[in-house]
């Protein structure tokens, strides 16, 4: 009897001790996957901010004097242009087919369109483009998606300060913020179904789909043109 006794009490605890080990790998799996769906999506924001940065660098180079009001011609929280002369000399024209040295001011553009949208029932995720746009003098046009974010509005235009301006003349630095989602929700509507179907209360249910939705990673930049101190 005290046998069967240590049998079943050894089998409790080997099934306890099982339970436990398979509750940590899961969570260490799921931990694993975490980090690394964050470490992607801060990669693909730093590599975004990466490249508006370095043209934000070009804004105003080579204009004139007579012309440094019309650097920033499109001054919109969701798209921006300004003009730079990206082909006035040799050591800064761009490595281009075609491309000459001359005179003519050429400009940068970037605007943020609307990408996707996912509907969770009671509350939809839009997710937005940042396409970006390159004329250089005489004909030539490169137009790219450099990647989605989740906020419609990336670019704030501030004084020497750091405040808002009222007047795109008062502009001396530009504030870009890119957001995204955890690529889970917007890559899939079941791994949101799966967090939210255990949950009976309706309430309880909707604040925890915007929890999942919040964007969640963000990164902030400003950028202060020395052509635009001027």
């Amino acid at each position: 009897m005290a046998l069967i006794l240590d049998l079943i009490g050894g089998l409790f605890v080997g099934g306890f001790l099982l339970i436990i080990a398979l509750s940590a790998t899961d969570t260490a799996t799921t931990e694993f996957y975490n980090y690394n769906s964050d470490a992607i999506v801060q990669q693909n924001l730093a590599r975004m901010s990466d490249i508006i940065q370095y043209d934000l660098r070009k804004m105003g180079f080579g204009i004139p004097e007579a012309q440094k009001t019309t650097i920033l011609s499109i001054s919109q929280p969701n798209r921006l242009k300004f003009l730079a002369h990206l082909n006035s000399d040799p050591d800064c024209k761009m490595n281009i087919t075609g491309l000459s040295i001359d005179n003519i001011v050429d400009s940068v553009e970037y605007q943020v369109v609307p990408f996707d949208s996912i509907d969770y029932y009671d509350t939809v995720i839009v997710t937005y483009q940042v396409r970006r746009r390159i004329f250089i003098s005489p004909n030539y046009t490169s137009e790219m998606s450099i990647g989605i974010i989740g906020n419609p509005e990336a670019f704030r235009y501030l004084d020497q300060v750091g405040n808002p301006v009222a007047f795109v003349s008062e502009t001396r630095m530009v504030e870009v913020t890119l957001t995204a989602y955890d690529p889970r929700v917007v890559l899939s509507k079941e791994w949101v179904d799966s967090r939210l179907n255990e949950i009976g209360n309706e309430d309880f249910r909707k604040q925890e789909l915007r929890r999942l939705l919040r964007a969640s990673y963000w990164r902030q930049t400003r950028l202060i043109s020395k052509n635009l101190k001027r």
